[in-house]
């Protein structure tokens, strides 16, 4: 009869395969440890300090990984910005997404959105544009841009679904397709204004601005979609 060898063999292969295992897995878990370490590091440099902050050096040393670790998982520190604007995108879609789930008028829409941008633009809109560099001809333009288009296409999805629920009149097929990059070049504008040095050209405050905006910018597109007498 033959013997099984089940115990000679099975025992030890599993035990050596279990010690694989645990030691890839450990691994991965230190590469995605010091991946969050370096973005926490460069999002704080970045918050405290703007773009002439984002080093590699500080941002090792804050870290506490070499720069070559850096380097493996950020080609440079576009692509780390680009990186962190996608999470701070993602961010404030969680943020909006809500309020413009049960807004009641497309004012409100425009006021939340426009509101909630301006701690955005802050950090990432006033100092670079970083839409120009990863989208124009670099050989990883693709790689670095995609998840950075994806969280944008996510925040428009969410302001157009809103824009179309509380329009007064039925929005026409592909309306919104002309309607949201105006919607968002007033807001990303908007803010540019109140943000940056353009901000001691205007008397009004704040919210005179965004109450005067958001209805300008609604009751165009409701003109818009008004039948001709």
């Amino acid at each position: 009869m033959v013997r099984p060898f089940r115990t000679a063999f099975t025992g030890t292969d599993a035990t050596r395969g279990d010690r694989v295992s645990t030691v890839a897995g450990t691994r991965w878990e230190q590469r995605d440890r010091q991946r969050l370490d370096i973005l926490s590091a460069a999002r704080q440099r970045l918050t405290d300090g703007g773009y002439a902050a984002l080093t590699t050096p500080d941002i090792a040393a804050d870290a506490g990984v070499s720069e070559d670790t850096i380097h493996v998982f950020f080609r440079g520190t576009e692509d780390l910005f680009a990186t962190l604007l996608a999470q701070r995108l993602d961010d404030f879609h969680a943020e909006i997404a809500p309020a413009c789930r049960v807004a009641e008028t497309g004012d409100q829409v425009i006021a939340t959105i426009a509101t909630a941008y301006l701690d955005v633009y802050r950090v990432f809109g006033r100092e670079l544009n970083i839409w120009s560099m990863v989208l124009g001809e670099h050989p990883s333009a693709n790689d670095i841009a995609r998840p950075l288009a994806g969280a944008a296409q996510r925040v428009l999805n969410t302001l157009g679904a809103a824009l179309t629920r509380t329009a007064k009149r039925p929005v026409a097929p592909g309306e919104m397709q002309l309607a949201l990059p105006f919607v968002w070049a007033t807001v990303t504008g908007l803010a540019e204004h109140v943000t940056g040095g353009r901000q001691v050209l205007h008397p009004c405050n704040w919210e005179q601005l965004l109450d005067f905006t958001a209805r300008t910018v609604i009751a165009g597109l409701d003109a818009m979609r008004t039948p001709e007498e």
